[in-house]
């Protein structure tokens, strides 16, 4: 998820990652699978472990020959599908069973804001050195379960090609590595999971190190995302061991941005530092660019995705308010045409949106009062807004306007959410 450019693949055979390595995998089939039940996983988290519980993992060994990578171009992960469609399958069953109601009970047009998410979400990942969430979790399956590896591999650095075994037309650590990518937006528990990296203010980093630092003791490895405050730029790594200090916890991790082979002389690690009244995350040893990320999250369901969810039971549905939080308000506006816009809440601050042409900006758990939405023309033509602003309980604006602009020029709008909404140009 960092925007970063990739140089020429790691392959033995100097191969182009561009062809088969997106195109190939993101078929309707595997975009389209419940959950991502890869080669014969287990159906309970406590069948996750390795086979040799003796075995610690390795970045030079258990992390991927290969590095993280992305798709400047690509189509929308998942072929030809209708999204939502899509989308409403796979998070129906599970969003039932956590909150005790229907997916089809909310809004349509809040589900169709939420899938709309979900596919710009997924291209913005592949386009920003996005399969870092898939490289981590296939490198963690991989580990506790070395069977699922293909035949010709016994760890996955002698991966060195996300399309490998390059002898055959099947990939199955590519179609591995994008099940579980897809699985970020696409799967209900992922997603719901790390619904905190909207407003990375909910993240309570005490709390996320307990939950961490206890799958660790269990399992030996467990993905976390790190995450900007100000930029809500994301990036996804195994932590594999942590070191508690006087003041402090260092995480040791498995950093997809960095081939096994770079792991003999590199260590990455996170620093939480609690010295103060509130912990800092300072990551060591990691790219420069990591400087960004102040926060971190802990998927505690991240075994139950794994695992085809395996113990159904669920904590969300004796936390009805965590509902309200993330879908009790949440604001969308969808911008085309030859205009840059910015939208700001009512602090004066950027809501978030996704990249590409036609960027959606979104912000969940939102506030009541006015958002300022600026239009500037990038070239002379006409431009839509489509605003939508609701909960699960029910809408409070939905809104469309088209206008003409020429190139420099700036339109202003008011956007407000309280009993209802309204959408004017000042």
């Amino acid at each position: 998820m960092i925007e970063r450019e990739q140089p020429e693949s790691d392959g033995e055979d100097g191969r182009d990652l561009s062809r088969r390595s997106f195109l190939a995998a993101a078929s309707a089939g595997a975009f389209a699978s419940a959950v991502p039940l890869v080669h014969g996983s287990g159906t309970e988290d406590h069948a996750e472990r390795t086979a040799d519980e003796s075995v610690e993992f390795d970045p030079a060994r258990h992390g991927f020959g290969f590095r993280n990578w992305r798709v400047r171009e690509g189509p929308y992960p998942g072929g030809d599908g209708d999204p939502e469609e899509e989308f409403l399958d796979r998070w129906d069953e599970p969003f039932r069973q956590a909150f005790d109601s229907s997916l089809d009970s909310m809004p349509g047009r809040l589900r169709e804001a939420l899938a709309r998410h979900a596919r710009e979400g997924l291209l913005e990942t592949t386009r920003t050195n996005g399969y870092c969430y898939g490289m981590v979790f296939a490198a963690q399956q991989y580990f506790e379960r070395p069977g699922t590896l293909p035949d010709e591999f016994a760890n996955a650095s002698e991966v060195v090609h996300p399309e490998a075994p390059l002898s055959t037309s099947e990939t199955p650590v590519l179609d591995d590595v994008v099940d579980y990518h897809t699985a970020q937006y696409l799967d209900f528990y992922a997603w719901f999971g790390r619904y905190a990296l909207t407003r990375p203010s909910w993240i309570d980093l005490g709390e996320e190190l307990r939950g961490l630092t206890a799958a660790i003791d269990r399992y030996g490895t467990a993905g976390i995302t790190l995450v900007s405050s100000t930029s809500v730029r994301s990036h996804q790594v195994l932590v594999y061991d942590y070191d508690r200090r006087r003041h402090g916890v260092d995480l040791a991790v498995y950093d997809p941005n960095y081939a096994a082979a770079t792991y003999g002389s590199r260590k990455p690690t996170i620093r939480i530092d609690t010295s103060a009244a509130e912990p800092t995350v300072v990551p060591i040893g990691l790219n420069a660019v990591y400087d960004r990320f102040d926060r971190f999250l802990h998927n505690e369901y991240d075994r139950r995705i794994r695992a085809g969810y395996g113990d159904r039971t669920s904590s969300l549905t004796a936390a009805p308010e965590v509902l309200d939080r993330v879908l009790g308000r949440a604001l969308f506006v969808d911008i085309g045409g030859p205009v840059r816009a910015v939208v700001t809440d009512p602090d004066g601050r950027r809501i978030d949106r996704t990249g590409g042409s036609r960027a959606l900006h979104y912000r969940y758990g939102a506030s009541t009062g006015t958002y300022s939405l600026q239009a500037i023309g990038e070239a002379d033509g006409k431009y839509s807004i489509g605003a939508y602003a609701g909960g699960h309980r029910g809408d409070l604006l939905e809104e469309t306007i088209e206008a003409s602009i020429e190139a420099g020029e700036t339109h202003r709008y008011e956007l407000q959410i309280a009993s209802h909404g309204m959408l004017d140009r000042t």
